[in-house]
């Protein structure tokens, strides 16, 4: 039996994990890389692209919605609430509750309840606007026809992950349990994101 040199030993041990740990960052996908949601449109209502990538739209506070929010630096949630739903109004400031909760873990967590009657009253800040007033600020500021944001609008109302960079992150259906299972998941990871930047 040939003895096998102990440069040639060496090697294999140091090369092999390298070569997986490189074809791992070249092929491997992050999976807990959240997208961003509401490109920035031209004149045309084409989005706006520059050096090769799509510049995102960074909310105004000033939609009639956010006035006693500041959004900069915070992780908001905005849940938009129908009015004179019964049940599943319920149910989403159940899940709305849930979210809430993370205020603890995380302090610059704000929750916003946008409603045309009444607001849920809770751990949230609760918005009374206009229907008008609501509809104009989610169509201006709050939808992505293009990557189906209408399509999260449910019964008990529609909710959006807004970054500390005013950016959208995220459309969820209020009052769905699955659906508030991923908005906590993604913002313990914009949270984590934050945490450990340098």
């Amino acid at each position: 039996m040939k003895k096998i040199p102990k440069a040639g030993l060496l090697i294999v041990t140091l090369v092999i994990p390298a070569l997986i740990f490189a074809l791992l960052r070249l092929f491997g996908t992050n999976h807990y890389d959240l997208p961003y949601f509401v490109a920035e449109k031209d004149g045309n209502g084409a989005a706006v692209v520059q050096n090769g990538d799509t510049l995102f739209h960074r909310i105004s506070g000033n939609c009639g919605i956010f006035g006693g929010a500041g959004l900069d630096g915070r992780l908001t949630v905005v849940a938009r609430i129908p009015s004179n739903c019964g049940e599943p109004c319920g149910k989403a400031g159940d899940e709305l509750a849930r979210v809430a909760a993370l205020k603890t873990a995380i302090p610059e967590l704000q929750v916003l309840s946008v409603a045309a009657d009444t607001a849920r009253r809770g751990d949230w800040l609760p918005v009374k606007a206009d229907s008008a007033t609501i509809e104009d600020c989610f169509a201006k500021e709050l939808t992505d026809v293009a990557k189906g944001s209408e399509v999260l609008n449910g019964p008990a109302g529609q909710i959006v992950l807004i970054d500390r960079d005013r950016h959208v992150r995220g459309f969820y259906k209020a009052g769905d349990a699955e659906e508030t299972d991923r908005l906590m998941a993604e913002i313990r990871i914009l949270d984590y994101e934050k945490k450990n930047e340098k």
